[in-house]
C-alpha cells in the first residue's frame, strides 16, 4: 500500500522525469558518437576517373580521402596507362574513405596460345583469331582443292604451329587453299588490255588479279593501258603456265 501511495508522489514522478532526461542525454550522445565516427547520413560523389593518367586518378583520390585498389587489362580501345573502368560508377554517392576500385590499360598485351586452326575454314580461322585478340594479315593462296581452307600460319615469316605463344594484337598469315589444286593454265596475254578486259580475261583463265602498279602519279584505273605482267606472258606454250587460282600482278598507265 505504501509502495502505491509513493508511485502516486510528486517526488517519484520528478525522479522519473530525471531518469527520462538522463536517458534521451544519454542516447542522443551515443547518436552523435556513432554518427561522428562513422559519418552517418554523410555521403560524397564518386569523381570521374575514367580516362585519367593513373597518377592523376590516385592523387584526386588521395585528395578527397579515398582508398582505392589497382587491377590491369590491355585493351587498343584506350592509351596504355590510363584507367578504363571504376566501381563504383562516376557520381555514385559513397562515405568517405570507400575503396574505389581502378582497371588500368596495360602497357604489355598478354601472351595467348594459337589455337589448331589447320583445314579449318577461312570464315571460321577469322572468327576464332578476333576472339583470341590477334590479327589477319596477308592471305596467302596456296594450290589445294580444299578452297579457303587454312593451311598453315606464317607469324613474322616463318611458320608457328598450334600452341605457339603470341602477343594478343599480333598480325598472322594465312596459307590459304586456293579451290584449284595443282591444275595448270596458260598464262594470258594482258599488254595492251585496259583494266576491264584483263579482269574479264583472268576470270575465264580462273586466275585472279594480284597487285596493280600505277605508273607516274595515278591510282584508278580509268582510262588505262596494261603494259607489263608479272608473271610474264611467253610464246613458248612448255614454259607458258601457272596454277590456276594464282595471281597475275599489272603494270598500268594512262593511255
Amino acid at each position: 500500500m505504501k509502495i502505491i501511495q509513493y508511485l502516486q508522489t510528486k517526488a517519484f514522478r520528478k525522479q522519473m522525469l530525471l531518469i527520462v532526461v538522463a536517458l534521451v542525454i544519454t542516447l542522443f550522445g551515443a547518436y552523435k558518437w556513432v554518427a561522428f565516427y562513422t559519418k552517418h547520413g554523410q555521403s560524397v560523389p564518386v569523381p570521374v576517373l575514367k580516362g585519367l593518367e593513373l597518377s592523376d586518378a590516385t592523387d584526386l583520390l588521395d585528395e578527397q580521402n579515398f582508398k582505392y585498389s589497382i587491377d590491369s587489362i590491355y585493351t587498343s580501345l584506350a592509351p596504355a596507362g590510363t584507367v578504363y573502368e571504376q566501381e563504383p560508377e562516376p557520381g555514385a554517392a559513397v562515405k568517405e574513405n570507400r575503396t574505389i576500385y581502378l582497371t588500368v590499360v596495360s602497357n604489355t598485351p598478354p601472351i595467348v596460345k594459337l589455337p589448331d586452326l589447320i583445314d579449318v575454314s577461312l570464315r571460321e580461322a577469322t572468327s576464332i583469331l578476333e576472339s583470341y585478340g590477334i590479327k589477319i594479315g596477308q592471305l596467302i593462296y596456296k594450290p589445294d582443292l580444299a578452297q579457303n581452307a587454312v593451311l598453315g600460319l606464317v607469324y613474322n615469316g616463318k611458320t608457328v604451329q598450334k600452341g605457339f605463344a603470341i602477343r594478343k594484337g599480333a598480325t598472322l598469315d594465312l596459307l590459304v587453299g586456293d579451290g584449284y589444286g595443282n591444275v595448270k593454265v596458260d598464262i594470258p596475254n594482258l599488254t595492251g588490255l585496259n583494266f576491264e578486259e584483263a579482269q574479264f580475261v583472268l576470270n575465264a583463265s580462273k586466275l585472279r588479279l594480284g597487285t596493280i602498279i600505277f605508273e607516274g602519279n595515278s591510282t584508278d584505273t580509268f582510262n588505262t593501258k596494261i603494259y607489263k605482267q608479272s608473271p610474264a606472258f611467253s610464246t613458248d606454250t612448255a614454259i607458258n603456265k601457272i596454277g590456276q587460282g594464282s595471281a597475275i600482278d599489272i603494270y598500268v598507265k594512262e593511255e
